[in-house]
């Protein structure tokens, strides 16, 4: 029997039949994308896959620049422009699920505008930026009958799917910890492409645009999935102990490490870059009792029982849109990512942050500039190398005599309900 988030779906979609006579019906339903440029193309994408196989219309779509990538488009095929995902809510009552991909700062408010009417929402990751403000979103969802999943499509790759199902049945044996780097590189052009990137707040609202929230928040929450201990659970960290740090003039981090200890008994030490001398491939090292497992992006993973080939049957954001919009009308099948999973990324975020009490800047005489065709950055001296050993090692950088890196107390998270309490801009 339908719930009556799904029952009110159902009435509400549009019956079609894709063959005249047919009686093949399919419930179309009405879908809107806040945000279509930057990362917003690929929920455009998204949903016009599925518009085109019948399963859902779109009807409306925001941004505040009329010359956005695709809205021509969208305009053409019927569906209504909007400055903003605030006017889009308020304007199309009929509005059934809204795909939320705009700057980092607006996703809390959009989703809990949607979220008090009943609307179902694909939220881009962050999902907010505070942990109160999570919660708030959770509980909205609850209340109003309808589902929220959140853009951490790592979660959605078949093979990451198969890894954790193997980590549960014991391939690895019991699981002791997650170790994960990420080493990137982004240019100036990176961080003066909006008035929000790079920043710690903008207009008085928290924008924390790190890597830990933006670029590289996927190394967060999947190591909290990997760290679970049964197949669709995240674990939740019980202390944190975050380092932050910035080598250029922007400010917010772009390089950072934090250790946790997870309620699942798993320790996670995670490190993160934007001023790397090369673009690295993404890493997680997941150490157990009888082995070791690397998750690699576009890499085979092996373990001792088999080797999980790399496989990407579609873009893992249309995965999570469709299996959205399959459970929320009628689908037994569970939602990937569910807002309330994303408890764990948000609590390692808040906490290292927590813990660090503040960005420190890397003096320059360990800065390199480097010029590159989209742009100019600072190189961190030896960073790739540091982070490698101290990820693998499980020590942050302050462990590693590296002699611009400060040590930081751990945060203990018990109870904790409110960002921030010791961290301040």
């Amino acid at each position: 029997m339908l719930d009556n988030a799904r029952a009110l779906l159902y009435i509400g979609a549009e019956a079609i039949s894709d063959t005249p006579g047919s009686g093949l019906i399919v419930n179309r339903v009405r879908i809107g994308l806040a945000g279509i440029g930057g990362f917003g193309a690929t929920h455009v994408a998204a949903a016009s896959r599925l518009a085109d196989e019948s399963l859902v219309r779109i009807i409306a779509f925001a941004d505040p620049r009329t010359d956005a990538p695709d809205a021509a488009r969208l305009r053409k095929s019927g569906a209504r422009g909007y400055s903003d995902g605030m006017a889009l809510i308020e304007g199309e009552p009929d509005l059934q699920l809204l795909c939320v991909a705009s700057p980092p700062h607006t996703h809390f408010a959009i989703a809990e505008a949607a979220l008090s009417r009943g609307i179902h929402v694909l939220l881009e990751k962050p999902p907010c930026l505070r942990i109160q403000d999570l919660r708030r979103l959770i509980a909205l969802e609850a209340e109003n009958d309808c589902f929220c999943a959140v853009g951490f499509h790592d979660v959605a790759r078949p093979q990451v799917i198969t890894l954790k199902r193997l980590l549960c049945e014991g391939a690895l044996g019991r699981i002791r910890a997650v170790h994960a780097h990420a080493r990137w590189i982004r240019t100036d052009r990176y961080y003066e492409r909006a008035d929000w990137s790079g920043k710690v707040e903008v207009d008085g609202a928290l924008t924390l645009d790190g890597p830990m929230n933006n670029a590289l928040a996927h190394v967060l929450n999947l190591s909290a999935y990997l760290a679970g201990d049964e197949p669709h659970e995240f674990a939740l960290p019980r202390w944190v102990q975050g380092e932050l740090y910035r080598s250029n003039p922007y400010a917010c981090e772009d390089t950072s490490c934090l250790r946790a200890q997870m309620n699942s008994g798993v320790e996670l030490c995670i490190h993160l870059t934007q001023a790397a001398s090369t673009q690295h491939r993404r890493c997680w090292r997941v150490v157990g009792d009888h082995g070791v497992a690397e998750v690699r992006d576009g890499e085979p993973i092996a373990l001792p029982v088999e080797t999980i080939p790399w496989v990407e049957p579609e873009n893992p954001t249309l995965t999570l849109l469709r299996r959205l919009v399959e459970v929320a009308t009628g689908s037994d099948e569970p939602l990937l990512m569910p807002l309330a999973e994303a408890e764990g990324f948000l609590l390692l975020s808040n906490g290292a942050y927590e813990s660090a009490g503040a960005i420190r800047a890397i003096p320059p005489e360990h800065l390199e500039e480097r010029i590159l065709p989209d742009g100019r950055y600072n190189h961190v001296r030896h960073i790739d190398t540091w982070m490698r050993d101290a990820a693998i090692s499980g020590r942050l950088l302050s462990e590693c005599d590296i002699p611009w890196a400060m040590s930081t107390p751990r945060f203990d998270l018990d109870g904790y309900n409110v960002f921030p309490v010791r961290w301040a801009p």
